[in-house]
């Protein structure tokens, strides 16, 4: 789930944004044709080298990628790819998150009740991360 956050330094839709305008403004990668779905349809997000759009990223490269990432950042105690998982908990818990709504948000609540009837969507949870708060607002667009 991709929710905006209210800081523009955690907001996930803007690292994906500025991710997007790097690689075809700055690096000059070919945008791909959107006129054929199975041209674009297969295009990774995160490629494997630069001009070779289809090419997933392997999970060695990735962690590897991570890995570097932390040690630049100076954080020697972070590795893997899993990292991001860990410390969202944690800063849940430290947001006061209702436990119930960390398992939705971790998707750890395996429950019948979950998997095949609610919509799957903490919004509670996702609030409080997203740095809005725990109430609901009144901008909301979807009524139910």
């Amino acid at each position: 789930m991709a929710f905006r956050n209210k800081e523009v330094q955690y907001c996930p839709v803007g690292g994906v944004a500025l991710w997007i305008f790097y690689r075809y403004h700055v690096m000059n990668e070919p945008w791909p044709n959107f006129m054929y779905p199975d041209v674009w349809y297969y295009t990774k997000l995160l490629s494997k080298i630069k001009g070779e759009p289809h090419e997933e990223l392997s999970s060695y490269s990735h962690r590897e990628a991570c890995d570097t990432a932390y040690a630049k950042a100076k954080c020697q105690y972070l590795h893997g790819t899993h990292e991001g998982r860990r410390e969202g908990c944690k800063r849940a818990d430290m947001l006061d998150v209702p436990d119930a709504q960390m398992r939705r948000l971790g998707r750890w609540d395996s429950s019948r009740m979950t998997k095949h009837y609610s919509s799957g969507l903490p919004r509670q949870g996702a609030r409080i991360l997203g740095g809005h708060g725990p109430t609901a607002g009144t901008e909301c667009r979807f009524k139910m």
